[in-house]
């Protein structure tokens, strides 16, 4: 039985929908810029990637809008956008078709501003709570859709989106659902989540005045990640099935790998690392020798970056050289939960169109991190194989295998 990919949706910073997404991902587009969604000028990190042109009133309803916090309507419409690439789902019974989210902080949005009300001692607004709550994302497509299947929520930090995926390939796998919607929501573009994440040194600082240059992973001198928001949801189901209903097919999810560090709360563990990605390969019933692409974590901070290449000329030796590795953050920055969704479409459509989308600002490369980038431009190099690769706090280390429709085990 294999488990293969109907439709993606994305919203992004670099564009809303696969088409948009992809074609500035290929030309190296930077969605990077001076944040303009609050005042941050009393921050040390005043850039961010956020979503141009999303207005949530142009697919959804007034109560809707009052009823979902922002992580929450990027979600929705990526959701939108990956049913209807699918040609919609009504061709199962809305009790097998299962959910499955990640999210890392949730409706953080409202929080933060419910919680400057009630410092203020201003009323707080009535759906505070559901709004804020992580599962919000999940529930409200299944209440959109209509859709009563097993609806679950993953919350790993910057590993969330990957293992909402991977729990989609397991809930697949096991029978408790025919077609599952995936993926990850993300928008925490906000002042107290960018002071928190400056006060751990994580971000950059030093591109305010040069917004496009900022997320530069794998990069010399780089110095943090950028903050970002987005969505990404696959439509994932069983091949067979889908055939009957004359789906059209993007790739094979083939394997789901993940391993906890259980060393410290933010710092990478390269072995954490080199677990989940094994594990990838070992559940596709593949070896590493079959792997061609990586769309590597990267987030462009300088630790991070030095542990993900590490980890992955432990497990490929001297393979590793050879593989085509990429950083989708290096255009949109740091989706947190989101990431891997992204990252999964960006792997995907790498299988499907053969071209592997450039790393940016990749001018001169840390004397550590000595793999082949993809530095600048895209690449044709047609691979049939991708690892994307998630690695967040608490030592969530996740990786999820994707193929070409001929490759992999049945």
């Amino acid at each position: 039985m294999r488990v293969i990919v109907t439709g993606m949706g994305v919203v992004s910073p670099i564009g809303i929908g696969t088409d948009q997404f992809w074609s500035a991902a290929v030309k190296g587009i930077s969605g990077i810029k001076k944040i303009t969604s609050f005042d941050a000028s009393n921050l040390r990190s005043r850039i961010a990637g956020e979503v141009a042109g999303f207005d949530p009133a142009t697919f959804l309803s007034p109560k809707y809008i009052e009823q979902t916090d922002r992580f929450t309507q990027l979600a929705l419409l990526a959701a939108d956008l990956a049913l209807e690439d699918a040609g919609g789902l009504g061709a199962y019974a809305p009790q097998r078709v299962a959910i499955s989210i990640g999210s890392g902080m949730g409706g953080f949005a409202t929080f933060e501003s419910s919680a400057l009300r009630k410092f203020r001692n201003q009323p707080v607004p009535p759906f505070t709570v559901p709004r804020t709550m992580a599962n919000s994302a999940a529930a409200w497509i299944a209440i959109k859709h209509r859709l009563k299947g097993v609806n679950l929520t993953c919350s790993t930090a910057c590993s969330s989106g990957a293992n909402a995926i991977g729990v989609a390939l397991d809930l697949l796998r096991s029978g408790r659902a025919d077609a599952v919607i995936a993926g990850g929501a993300e928008a925490c573009v906000l002042p107290l989540t960018i002071n928190g994440f400056e006060i751990l040194h994580a971000l950059t600082t030093s591109s305010n005045d040069d917004p496009a240059r900022a997320s530069r992973p794998f990069a010399k001198g780089r110095d943090g990640f950028v903050m970002a928001e987005g969505a990404g949801i696959l439509i994932l189901e069983r091949e067979e099935q889908a055939t009957r209903r004359g789906a059209k097919t993007y790739a094979q999810l083939a394997g789901y790998g993940q391993a906890c560090d259980a060393s410290h709360i933010v710092m990478p563990d390269m072995e954490g690392q080199v677990a989940a990605m094994r594990g990838a390969i070992d559940d596709a019933g593949m070896n590493a020798d079959s792997i061609d692409h990586i769309n590597a974590h990267a987030t462009s901070t300088p630790l991070g970056d030095i542990v993900e290449t590490r980890a992955i000329k432990n497990l490929f030796g001297d393979r590793a050289r050879h593989i085509a590795v990429n950083a989708t953050k290096s255009m949109i920055g740091h989706t947190v939960g989101a990431s891997a969704a992204i990252g999964s479409i960006a792997t995907i459509m790498a299988l499907h169109t053969g071209t592997i989308h450039p790393t940016i600002n990749l001018d001169e490369a840390d004397p550590e991190c000595d793999l082949d980038y993809t530095a600048n431009h895209a690449q044709q190099k047609h691979p049939r194989t991708g690892l994307c690769n998630a690695f967040g706090f608490g030592g969530n280390n996740a990786s999820i295998l994707f193929t070409t429709l001929n490759e992999g085990r049945d």
